[in-house]
């Protein structure tokens, strides 16, 4: 059985971070008869599943923690954790601090499970050993950490399958033509447009038209700003027909026109 956390010193936070980490945990227990002491506990946990299964008790309700998933304890709540099946293994940590409320109506973070993927043990061993350092510099890595772990939870596991790959990579080879279009892309790689729509969709959150949009207009933000070509000449370069219809679009998603951006004018996503 192997259970060893790890608590930052000093207890309290001491540096100005927005996250704060309070303690890590890499728990490995084989036996079947552990349960965790129970206790109200004031910090944000959260548990990350690797093997086995546990559950976790509120108020009469029961929460299973999974392989890949994660689930939390709320401030406030009273720790009440039981093995379910093992061997039992999972990683947890703490959060504190004044934004601590904060921290959690940004991620909505409750209760309940949801599937995040493979536990990141590597950035759970960078926890560990942050804590260990006792300096400022050490507080301010480990918050990253934290920060980092709760992101790739809720960002959950990338959707890449080969098919959104080769597509990737036929818009990246071919952007600079204006023909380029979902259709003739389906075409190459010989499947139907509706197969494309859905799994690029499912990949990258958008239709192939906005992928192939949102790549041009990337492109377009990089060259304005660092270099001195005309708008004619990127508009060419990034697959827009000519410099009018690369305007219109540009200022459409941005609400700024090619040139203002170049002079310092900051896009307004969704105008």
């Amino acid at each position: 059985m192997v259970i060893n956390p790890t608590f930052r010193y000093p207890p309290k936070p001491s540096v100005p971070a927005l996250v704060h980490v309070r303690s890590f945990g890499h728990y490995r227990i084989p036996e079947p008869v552990w349960h965790d002491k129970k206790a109200q506990k004031n910090f944000l946990q959260m548990f990350w599943g690797i093997r086995g299964s546990a559950v976790l008790r509120h108020h009469g309700k029961k929460y299973t923690l999974e392989p890949e998933n994660v689930c939390f304890y709320l401030p406030g709540d009273i720790h009440d954790i039981s093995i379910q099946s093992t061997p039992l293994e999972y990683c947890w940590l703490t959060f504190d601090g004044d934004n601590l409320e904060h921290l959690i109506q940004c991620f909505n973070i409750t209760r309940t499970p949801f599937h995040a993927g493979p536990c990141p043990l590597e950035i759970f061993q960078s926890l560990d050993i942050n804590l260990h350092n006792y300096a400022p510099y050490g507080e301010y890595l480990a918050s990253a950490d934290g920060y980092k772990i709760l992101c790739l939870a809720f960002a959950g596991e990338p959707q890449e399958t080969t098919l959104s790959a080769r597509f990737k990579l036929l818009v990246e080879e071919n952007l600079a033509d204006p023909e380029l279009h979902p259709a003739q892309l389906a075409a190459t790689l010989n499947i139907h447009p509706t197969t494309l729509n859905r799994n690029i969709s499912a990949a990258t959150g958008m239709t192939p038209i906005e992928y192939l949009t949102a790549i041009r207009l990337q492109q377009a933000l990089t060259l304005i700003r660092t270099t001195s070509r005309s708008f004619k000449e990127i508009a060419e370069e990034c697959g827009f027909a000519n410099a009018n219809y690369f305007a219109k679009v540009f200022r459409k998603k941005f609400g700024c026109s090619p040139s203002g951006f170049r002079q310092g004018a900051e896009p307004a996503e969704g105008h």
